[in-house]
């Protein structure tokens, strides 16, 4: 696993990209940024945007992993307690192939107290050992 992160916050296209938790490239575009997560529409989730700063290391270090029990191209990305224990913050990765290379487009972020038990689970953080 790289610890490579790109923010691109002159680009037009992405707002950043880093590897996930299995070396494959994520990326934000600035589209799904702006009109569906920061949106005061029904579907936004603007209280994101004070955890904007644990959103790559969520993707790249995740708490926990599930596949979508909707679509199996589809993982939620769980980083826990990140506001005073109050809350998760979950961000849906969509995986699609480009250029005969997989790659992760994030959908949607949210903030949930509640943990996803249905899908099955594809990965969680192993603590660190101590000596």
């Amino acid at each position: 696993m790289g610890d490579r992160v790109v923010f691109a916050f002159g680009m037009d296209d992405f707002i950043f990209e880093i590897d996930d938790y299995g070396g494959i490239p994520v990326r934000l575009s600035r589209s799904v940024w702006e009109d569906k997560i920061l949106s005061d529409s029904p579907i936004g989730h603007p209280e994101v945007v004070t955890h904007t700063d644990i959103l790559p290391e969520a993707i790249q270090r995740p708490d926990v992993v599930f596949c979508s029990t909707r679509r199996l191209d589809t993982h939620l990305f769980y980083k826990l307690h990140v506001d005073e224990g109050k809350h998760h913050i979950v961000i849906v990765v969509k995986y699609v192939i480009e250029n005969k290379c997989r790659v992760g487009y994030v959908t949607t972020v949210y903030l949930t107290g509640k943990l996803y038990s249905k899908g099955d689970i594809l990965w969680t953080l192993q603590p660190k050992k101590t000596h």
